[in-house]
């Protein structure tokens, strides 16, 4: 009886070891040792930050051996660059890169923070300095931004005068740049350097470089937030979005009560201020902004003529809004201006446009007092009247009409109420105004 006792025991251990490694099997992505995979393609943006946060929450949860970036960009933001590079290197578990073509500009700083760089045959690396628009920045950010890339390179063992050279064009480095260069260097020259611990020519022989399993990766999908947020932030698709909302206002104004125009530039700003919204919550303050500039041109253009305080108010609300969600200072002024550009173009088009053109007439005086159109000038000489006398035709309050000399002619009194049939005195002449008074007060 015991033996079987002892018997059935054991059967019952080895069903629920048995169930409990089926279990782990069908749920792989909770299993401890396994690595996290990152997808890092296209600009480096803000969003990009709250995705590798999530990802590398995901990662510790989980008990994983590690995080590994698959790294393929131009470059991006320095901002969000100094961002990933801070998560990368506070995190307790080691990051792997594996740059998958490309880890131009910003891209460099995010794989030298990484603990192994593995990259693709053909792959390039570099070109790291640091622009504002078109122009170069000035020497702090460059300094901010070498000295960035450098630590990220020492803290791994790497060639920091090697992670210089992709940002200061001063810093020159024998048989690899000259001095104005900036230094970016192929898959080989990084293996070869040091800066790469690999040089591979497929994804199989990425992995196993870096001695990952395939079937121990467990991809990171970004969230719909996430992919929302990585097109509206976009820096060519936000500009695009300011132009067509502030460029569809200013037909809506051309094109009084079409109602498209509006929708369309009312859509497209949402659109704007909701990319921002989705990658920071703080972005509530631009955005109550933008209501209370578009509120107050509303009201500047419909309830309150002219263009004063409502107007200027707006204006500045909307700029400070577009300043607040921007990446930097000088992305905003480029986005402005480029919006502001294309609203004047499409001013100077109106012009040309019958409809608009009757709009615009509203705002111009173009009456004139013509003979033809009923308007008569006095005589060029009446100073003549002066001292004269004559008989109020109308009540004056305080202008109307007299009698003198015959002649109806329009006069006016200092300020009194003269009734008609009183007898009234030129006192003066002021350009074509004649001043009378009663004649009983006449001196």
């Amino acid at each position: 009886m015991q033996s079987g006792a002892k018997y059935m025991r054991a059967r019952l251990l080895a069903a629920v070891c048995l169930t409990l490694a089926l279990w782990l099997a069908a749920f792989p992505a909770y299993a401890a040792g396994g690595v996290y995979r990152a997808e890092l393609d296209g600009e480096i943006s803000e969003y990009m930050v709250n995705y590798l946060e999530r990802a590398y929450d995901e990662a510790e949860a989980a008990d994983a051996s590690a995080v590994l970036l698959d790294l393929d960009t131009y470059g991006g933001y320095v901002t969000a660059a100094v961002s990933i590079k801070q998560i990368i290197m506070d995190a307790e578990l080691p990051t792997y890169c594996y740059v998958n073509d490309k880890a131009i500009s910003a891209g460099s700083l995010i794989a030298l923070s990484c603990d192994k760089i593995v990259m693709k045959q053909g792959g390039s690396i570099g070109a790291a300095e640091p622009r504002e628009g078109d122009e170069k920045a000035d020497e702090k950010v460059v300094s901010f931004w070498t000295a960035q890339l450098e630590g990220a390179a020492e803290a791994h063992g790497r060639d920091s005068r090697l992670a210089a050279a992709m940002s200061d064009s001063t810093v020159t480095i024998e048989g690899l740049s000259e001095a104005g260069k900036l230094l970016t260097l192929t898959a080989e020259q990084a293996a070869a350097y040091g800066i790469a611990d690999a040089m591979v020519a497929s994804d199989a022989e990425a992995y196993a470089a870096l001695g990952i399993d395939r079937a121990d990766i467990t991809e990171v999908a970004y969230s719909f937030q996430e992919q929302a947020s990585r097109v509206l932030g976009n820096s060519v698709v936000a500009t695009l979005l300011l132009t067509v909302g502030i460029g569809s206002l200013v037909l809506e104004v051309l094109f009084a009560g079409v109602g498209a125009f509006a929708a369309l530039g009312v859509t497209a700003l949402a659109l704007y201020f909701i990319g921002a919204l989705l990658v920071s919550y703080t972005a509530w303050i631009a955005i109550a902004l933008a209501v209370a500039g578009l509120v107050l041109l509303i009201m500047e253009i419909f309830v309150i003529p002219g263009f004063g305080i409502c107007g200027v108010l707006g204006i500045a609300s909307i700029i400070g809004a577009v300043i607040c969600v921007a990446p930097s200072f000088s992305v905003a002024m480029l986005q402005l201006a480029i919006a502001l550009a294309v609203a004047a173009l499409l001013v100077a088009i109106s012009l040309k446009c019958g409809r608009t053109r009757r709009v615009w007439s509203r705002l111009i005086l173009k009456d004139a007092t013509s003979t033809a159109g009923g308007y008569v000038s006095p005589p060029p000489t009446i100073n003549h009247l002066v001292g004269k006398t004559g008989v109020a035709l109308t009540d004056l309050r305080p202008s109307g009409a007299a009698l003198i000399e015959g002649k109806r002619t329009d006069v006016l009194t200092e300020g009194s109420f003269v009734k008609r049939g009183t007898a009234v005195k030129v006192i003066r002449v002021e350009g074509s105004g004649v001043v009378v008074e009663p004649q009983e007060n006449a001196v």
